[in-house]
């Protein structure tokens, strides 16, 4: 299987990648002329540069290749305008797919993401017959993604490429070339002093496993479906306990309420405005407060899809992102980390070093 994975610095397609090495396989990454490689550069792949939003620059990418894992879409909830976003979203997996046809490409699997799937102010599990509505409410990347879904499965009719969605829930782990909202979970709590947790729940992935749910989704998906890619459905009061102890700062103390959420997350974006540094939360954020994103992975599991724990994906997040920039000092001089996690750092580096990386991790 010859394959191209677009986004290709982004923290999916960087394990995608090397998801794709480890089976033996020997991937074309794509990315934009200015994107930060730091991440994939070492990896011993193709890489080659081009624009999801200039078609002119896909078609090279795209010759000969039997799959397209198209990726390039940034999860964001600060930085980007929501129409960059959705022309991105939208335009940009038109591009990929036309492209795709034009090159004899049989197959697309595109990332898209559980909150398409919905969410609920109850303990509830949703799959994929359920359906997020384009509540204007709603942040400017659900929106996107939304929006995503429904015109690629449309143009992918169209134009007689077989697609196929990845639907992640919140995916931690290594080798990101940015944050991101799904790690930023975690170092938010561990910068915050108060030690506060908020309602609600959510679905922790591997970002490991993500990735090799999308070859699986490659080889055996069914045309025109969706698969959540997922693992355990946790309480957040659960999910910033677990970081506690793996991390070994406090535990959660205080429950803060949507309003106090959403006060916090304003100052923190005022704060980022003056300072230039990205907001710790957002009210975007701060609105998904009080829901449940829990979902059933059940359908992929079929296909084999075997997920690690939730502890072990939080464990490599942890290690990865504790000797990082995302961390500060002051941080990371008040963490005690569990055995669990030096565990992860040694595996990461070792299967760093099997891919030819040396202590990359």
């Amino acid at each position: 299987m010859k394959a191209l994975v677009t986004g290709a610095n982004g923290l999916i397609g960087a394990n995608l990648l090397r998801e794709l090495l480890r089976k033996g396989l020997a991937p074309t990454g794509l990315v934009r002329p200015t994107a930060d490689l730091s991440s994939i550069g070492a990896l011993p792949i193709e890489l080659m540069t081009g624009d999801v939003l200039a078609p002119e620059s896909l078609a090279p990418a795209m010759a000969g290749q039997d799959v397209v894992f198209h990726t390039a879409v940034a999860f964001s909830y600060w930085g980007h305008e929501p129409a960059e976003m959705a022309r991105t979203a939208i335009e940009g997996s038109l591009n990929i797919l036309t492209a795709a046809a034009q090159a004899g490409v049989k197959r697309v699997v595109m990332t898209s993401s559980s909150v398409t799937l919905g969410a609920s102010y109850r303990p509830e599990i949703r799959d994929e017959a359920s359906s997020a509505q384009d509540d204007p409410d709603e942040s400017a990347y659900v929106l996107a993604k939304i929006a995503q879904e429904r015109e690629a499965l449309a143009a992918a009719r169209r134009l007689g490429v077989e697609i196929v969605f990845a639907c992640p829930t919140m995916s931690v782990g290594p080798f990101g070339a940015s944050l991101g909202p799904s790690n930023g979970i975690l170092t938010s709590y561990l910068a915050d002093p108060l030690r506060m947790t908020w309602a609600g729940g959510c679905n922790i992935v591997s970002v490991r496993d993500v990735a090799a749910g999308h070859i699986l989704l490659a080889r055996h998906g069914a045309a025109g479906e969706r698969y959540v890619l997922g693992s355990e459905n946790l309480d957040w009061r659960d999910i910033h306990a677990m970081v506690a102890d793996l991390a070994g700062v406090g535990a959660p103390r205080t429950t803060a309420s949507a309003v106090a959420c959403y006060s916090l997350a304003a100052a923190e974006e005022l704060r980022a405005r003056l300072t230039g540094k990205a907001p710790l939360a957002t009210r975007a954020q701060a609105r998904m407060v009080g829901r449940y994103y829990w979902y059933d992975h059940g359908r992929v599991g079929a296909l084999g899809y075997r997920p690690r724990p939730a502890r072990e994906a939080l464990a490599e997040a942890l290690a990865w992102l504790s000797p990082s920039p995302h961390i500060s000092r002051e941080t990371r001089t008040g963490m005690r980390l569990a055995a669990e996690v030096h565990a992860a750092r040694r595996a990461t580096a070792l299967d760093e070093a099997r891919l030819g990386l040396g202590s990359a991790a």
